[in-house]
């Protein structure tokens, strides 16, 4: 096997990545999803461009993990000025947009190309140097023409099916009966011991993997050399389980990849924020999103470049891009790759599972509208609080996070808030159209690289 290396294009990408992330406060190569903000993995073993070990990016770096309580050296216009012009970020942005667009991976590189150049004018209006870009600038550049105009969504069909999942497994959903209500009920009385949160964790991450291998993976052939077709002489048991608290996320998987003597590790860190209430359908939902999901996809990536069928960005994992509108997509569907459908699903994980994927379905709707709302459209924060517990019937802990970050962050909100919504209903519609093996044959990326663009002109092809 030949690792594909980088070409000095990969570096000056790698270099606009890591100085945007670095004025978000970023650390891609930080283990803990706790301080990443843009640049997600950095799996390569390869060292990080020049501007990562900056004066600047160090600063940021203590500053943001706490090791400096001297000023913030993002609220500074100069500083940040002579970091951006130090590195002609700009400069790159413009030499980088458009190159070699003739096939999927060039209009991959494009697509995240585009959306760093917006992320960079947003960080620069936030110290008051360049304009700041349009809601719809920043939200477009991280669909990547995949949605034609910026919309509130509508939760009458999610909540519809919540309530059909609520009613199915003897819960009052009546008229009469505030659905928020009946739904934190049902939460209440299948909520996860947080002593027990590990062990559950092990006991269906193994099973989820199970499945992936039986029903999806053993019919696809991955071409490489050294491996079974099916990778079933893998095992992908190189994630940890840890969890945190005081984070902005409720589950997070980091892909660090690695190697010794030679032979890939494929090791990841999967967190889950404590602060958040689980109920054990709820945990079996998020690992399969964050582990079978996230994890084995990033996974398979790593063999794949490994084995030169894939280029050097495949090994740098971007948030607030199209590549992750992609990825969140194809892990919230990741029952819909198993089984052809949730209630197929539901079959062998039991009922329950409909109610927290319903549920989820209406966290989607919610992280794509609170930023709408609140920035687009200048809701007041009681009125987006409102918007996620009672339309998206959320609980508390959700509340909260909806109505921070994704709601107020000028590039999170509308870069990353789309992400859910778009890409699963994108991802669920293929699979619907062209069957879930067909489906999965692109989602790990043997037909290339995928961001949320390309996955919908490969599917295109199939017909």
């Amino acid at each position: 096997m030949t690792k594909t290396h980088a070409t000095e294009i990969d570096r000056k990408v790698a270099t606009l990545l890591i100085g945007v992330d670095t004025l978000f406060g970023g650390d891609a190569l930080h283990e803990s999803g706790a301080h990443h903000m843009i640049a997600d993995q950095w799996f390569s073993g390869e060292p990080a461009p020049e501007i990562y070990h900056d004066p600047f990016s160090k600063s940021v770096r203590d500053m943001a993990q706490g090791r400096s309580t001297g000023p913030n050296p993002l609220e500074d216009p100069d500083q940040v000025s002579f970091f951006v012009s130090r590195h002609d970020l700009l400069g790159l942005t413009q030499e980088l947009k458009g190159l070699g667009v003739d096939d999927d991976d060039g209009v991959y590189r494009n697509n995240l190309v585009k959306a760093l150049s917006v992320m960079l004018d947003t960080a620069m209006a936030q110290v008051g140097k360049w304009e700041m870009p349009s809601f719809e600038d920043r939200y477009f550049a991280a669909t990547a023409g995949t949605v034609d105009s910026v919309k509130v969504a509508d939760t009458s069909e999610g909540r519809e099916k919540l309530r059909e999942a609520l009613a199915n497994v003897g819960y009052d959903v009546t008229p009469n009966r505030n659905l928020r209500e009946t739904f934190l009920e049902w939460e209440g009385a299948h909520i996860l011991d947080p002593r027990e949160v590990a062990r559950i964790a092990e006991v269906v991450n193994k099973l989820l993997f199970l499945d992936m291998r039986d029903r999806v993976l053993a019919n696809l052939d991955f071409g490489i050399e050294g491996y079974k077709p099916d990778l079933s002489d893998v095992r992908f048991a190189g994630h940890r389980f840890e969890t945190i608290q005081g984070v902005h996320f409720t589950g997070s998987n980091i892909y660090h990849g690695g190697e010794r003597e030679g032979r890939p590790l494929l090791s990841g860190l999967f967190e889950y924020n404590t602060d958040h209430p689980i109920t054990e359908v709820g945990m079996l939902h998020l690992c399969a999103h964050e582990v079978t999901g996230h994890y084995i996809n990033a996974a398979v990536k790593d063999l794949l470049w490994r084995a030169g069928k894939l280029g050097f960005t495949a090994t740098i994992g971007t948030m607030c891009t199209p590549q992750i509108g992609f990825e969140e997509g194809w892990a919230q569907n990741i029952f819909e790759l198993m089984y052809g459908s949730r209630e197929a699903a539901a079959e062998f994980y039991g009922k329950n599972l409909l109610v927290a994927a319903a549920n989820e379905d209406l966290q989607d709707i919610g992280k794509h509208n609170v930023s709408i709302l609140y920035q687009r459209d200048g809701a007041g924060i009681d009125a987006v609080k409102r918007h996620a517990a009672e339309d998206c019937v959320q609980g508390d802990a959700v509340v909260k996070k909806l109505s921070g970050g994704w709601a107020k962050h000028p590039m999170f909100g509308p870069m990353y808030g789309p992400a859910y919504l778009v890409g699963r209903k994108a991802v669920n519609e293929a699979i619907q159209k062209y069957g879930r093996m067909a489906v999965a044959r692109i989602g790990y990326s043997l037909d290339g690289e995928v961001d949320i663009n390309t996955f919908l002109s490969k599917t295109r092809r199939l017909e």
